[in-house]
């Protein structure tokens, strides 16, 4: 292998690394559940050729059994009729099928302990799994609610802060209005202070004018009491 195919290897193993390294937690949970269901089924599949095997030795081992009960029916037979001939060759089958039944007795045995030894291995992996589905769910679940509680705390920290905005334009906006009320007040005070002003102009109008019906006022009352005509204005 040349040094640039090395080197190349290399930098594609440390970007591996890095992209598992950067991988969701969830994602990693889920695969290894994935996993540990993969391996349920094929210790489910494993422990089911396993009873059906446990089956048929038991079936096997029934037929053994009849047999050997035939057989040994036979001996008892042929020794009764006293053909020895016969009771011989049955004895000698008897006994091979009583090898073949212990055989078969042994082998059920062993299947029956490997049947329950899967059971009970297929219980605690299905007990695993389920108690690692729950876990997993709870971490989702706490996971949840902890970006609710961040959401929320977010939330919070923003309003207080656009609480603050508003407070300081309430109180910019409150200044401004005093600054314009107090403006309005000092250009009353400075229209009745400027002799050239218009208000003032008028107010002085308004009073000679009065002070003119004031007058005229008067000198109807004068003339009514002497009994005089009225004067034309």
């Amino acid at each position: 292998m040349t040094i640039r195919r090395r080197i190349t290897r290399i930098v594609k193993a440390n970007r591996s690394a890095a992209v598992e390294a950067k991988q969701d937690p969830r994602v990693e949970a889920q695969n290894a559940q994935a996993a540990q269901r993969a391996l349920l089924d094929q210790a489910r599949r494993g422990a089911a050729d396993v009873a059906a095997h446990h089956h048929r030795v038991g079936l096997a081992a029934n037929e053994a059994a009849a047999y050997l009960n035939r057989v040994e029916a036979a001996v008892a037979a042929a020794v009764q009729r006293g053909d020895d001939d016969a009771a011989r060759a049955a004895i000698r089958e008897s006994m091979t099928a009583r090898r073949r039944l212990d055989t078969l007795t042994a082998q059920l045995r062993e299947a029956e302990q490997q049947a329950r030894r899967l059971h009970e291995d297929v219980q605690r992996l299905e007990h695993r799994v389920r108690q690692n589905a729950m876990e997993y769910d709870a971490m989702v679940a706490r996971r949840a609610a902890a970006q609710a509680a961040i959401g929320v705390h977010e939330a919070l920290a923003s309003s207080s802060r656009e609480a603050a905005s508003i407070e300081a334009a309430r109180h910019r906006a409150e200044l401004e209005v005093r600054r314009f009320e107090a403006q309005a007040r000092a250009r009353e005070e400075l229209s009745w202070s400027d002799p050239s002003s218009p208000r003032l102009q008028q107010a002085f109008e308004e009073l000679e004018a009065e002070a003119s019906v004031q007058q005229q006022l008067d000198e109807l009352k004068r003339r009514d009491h002497r009994g005089g005509p009225p004067a034309r204005y």
